[in-house]
């Protein structure tokens, strides 16, 4: 059990890590399992691999970030989830904002899939501005062996 835990924190610390250091600006915070850290519109959380996983996204990482902050309020009004499996990465967040109302009129998918250690993204290929939907959808593997499920 303790080295679940400290491989656990490991990898929480070294996830902080690496996005902090994409931003110039490197901290270092170390986090017991089950805390948070917050800064700005980053929040980190150690999740605790030790705790049962629901089996299905065991050593899935759920980061979230604001994607759309409204200064007047000091609210996040859209937060975008990065999802990381092992080297590979998922983003789903808002790709067309409606600024007057504030809302999300279309955000992108990721689905996770355990068994061949993959993610499908569901993007938009044809938004319609007049109506506010998505006409055509996009999918695209990440990870896995490349060849597509039937």
């Amino acid at each position: 059990m303790a080295f679940v835990g400290r491989r656990s924190m490991l990898l929480c610390i070294s996830v902080f890590l690496f996005l902090s250091a994409t931003d110039g600006n490197a901290k270092e915070v170390q986090l017991q399992p089950g805390e948070s850290f917050r800064e700005g519109d980053l929040t980190v959380t150690c999740r605790d691999d030790a705790a049962p996983a629901s089996g299905t996204d065991a050593g899935l990482i759920r980061l979230k970030e604001c994607q759309y902050w409204d200064d007047f309020k000091k609210t996040c009004l859209f937060e975008k989830t990065t999802f990381v499996y092992k080297n590979l990465r998922c983003v789903e967040e808002c790709r067309h904002w409606d600024s007057f109302n504030n809302v999300c009129l279309y955000q992108t998918r990721c689905v996770f899939h355990p068994e061949q250690g993959s993610f499908v993204l569901t993007d938009c290929a044809e938004f319609d501005d007049f109506s506010n939907k998505c006409l055509k959808h996009n999918e695209k593997l990440i990870g896995g062996s490349g060849r597509k499920r039937r």
